[in-house]
């Protein structure tokens, strides 16, 4: 058995530099007050005004800051985790690294493209780049058509391809409803554009991570194999990106930024599927034959 020596290198390399960006975001000091702001679309927001996120609005700084929060305590030991046990040939860990560095691309790509310039802009360019390129290591390792028989007959097959379908459905549909139709039919913008030139977490949701969900949910229904793997990685990832958005919205309603209504609008879906998703995905990973091992595909042993 052989692992990816790159990919253990990228996924060091992304814990470390996650380390930097999420204390920084969390304990940098950096004295100011909430400053009025006037938008592109002449709209006045209020922008953060202190810390590292003192240049985005309020809102979104908020949001930045619980995902701080969580990378910190979750994803970054999760990644941990997931590389010894990759290292080590658990097949198991290779699904989970899998899934862990979906999060850290999501995570990182947002703030990449959507957070107002600051002193960490080359962290998360290195952030975006490395979990990418390391996720299309992960992706690429395994041999899709033996994924299937690594798990037994407890498999839940149907309730996991179920949950993503209706995954993918709500996370579309939120967007959909609470922010974009409203604003196409106002002929406005959606709130959460406010001081930046486009809705970056609308692009990568409704164009990127509400598309795999429903299209994995339906390849495991079908029984493909590729459906195996992505709704494992899926399940992983939104395990870990479900305390992200709700530790943002907690954020929020502790500061006055969203009431209590849109709080259960926007962070109590997301809490209700992370606790099905938990569930889920205990259940999947018992359902790993104890004997699965991490096995690279003829070309990658090759090449290792």
């Amino acid at each position: 058995m052989k692992t990816s020596k790159a990919l253990i290198w990228l996924s060091w390399i992304t814990a470390g530099l996650a380390l930097v960006a999420a204390a920084s975001g969390l304990f940098f000091q950096h004295g100011g007050s909430a400053t009025a702001f006037t938008t592109l679309h002449g709209q006045v927001v209020q922008l953060y005004g202190r810390d590292l996120y003192r240049y985005d609005t309020t809102l979104v700084a908020l949001s930045f800051k619980g995902a701080d929060l969580v990378t910190l305590v979750l994803a970054i030991p999760l990644l941990v985790i997931s590389t010894l046990f990759y290292q080590h040939g658990r097949f198991q860990g290779g699904l989970l690294l899998t899934g862990t560095l979906a999060y850290f691309l999501y995570n990182y790509a947002s703030m990449a493209f959507g957070a107002a310039y600051n002193a960490l802009f080359l962290v998360y360019v290195a952030l975006f780049s490395a979990s990418l390129f390391a996720l299309v290591l992960a992706l690429t390792s395994f041999d899709v058509q033996e994924v299937p028989a690594h798990f037994t007959a407890g498999f839940p097959r149907r309730g996991v391809g179920v949950f993503l379908i209706v995954s993918g459905g709500i996370l579309a549909l939120i967007w959909l409803v609470l922010s974009i139709f409203p604003a196409l039919i106002g002929n406005a913008v959606p709130a959460e554009v406010a001081s930046y030139t486009t809705f970056v977490t609308g692009v990568v949701d409704e164009g990127i991570v509400a598309p795999a969900l429903l299209v994995s949910g339906v390849l495991l229904l079908r029984c493909r194999p590729v459906g195996y793997l992505l709704a494992s990685v899926l399940l992983v990832f939104t395990v870990t990106l479900g305390p992200n958005l709700i530790a943002g919205g907690v954020l929020q309603l502790a500061t006055g930024v969203i009431s209590i209504g849109q709080a259960l609008a926007f962070s109590l879906p997301f809490a209700i599927l992370t606790l099905i998703a938990v569930w889920l995905m205990v259940v999947l990973f018992r359902s790993v034959s104890k004997s699965a091992t991490w096995r690279l595909p003829a070309m990658h042993q090759a090449q290792a």
